[in-house]
């Protein structure tokens, strides 16, 4: 089953720290020693993203709200259930001062 697992925070309130890295490369080791990583990235600040919506035909392009949690990246696991799912996403590093979601992702056949 693939999970995305994205992670978030508000950062306004908290944010990464450098001591985090030995943290990143651990779990991006462990997931690729099971062979689990289907997909991973973080994002670019939130100041560079655009929102975009067709609303009767038209094209609105605006810059993306800055307010409250940031969406930081994510990644898309292949594990056995949610219950693995769900250990790894607390692994997750942002999980300490953010939020970590995890959805099953869709998988179309054909």
């Amino acid at each position: 089953m693939h999970f995305a697992l994205i992670y978030s925070y508000d950062p306004s309130t908290s944010g990464p720290a450098e001591a985090e890295v030995e943290q990143w490369l651990a779990l991006d080791a462990e997931l690729s020693a099971a062979g689990a990583t289907v997909h991973e990235s973080g994002f670019h600040p939130v100041d560079e993203a655009k929102d975009v919506a067709v609303r009767d035909g038209r094209v609105s392009i605006t810059d993306a709200p800055r307010e409250g949690g940031t969406v930081a990246g994510l990644y898309v696991v292949d594990v056995p259930g949610l219950d693995e799912a769900l250990r790894l996403a607390a692994k997750i590093p942002t999980a300490a001062y953010g939020t970590v979601q995890v959805r099953r992702v869709v998988q179309f056949e054909g």
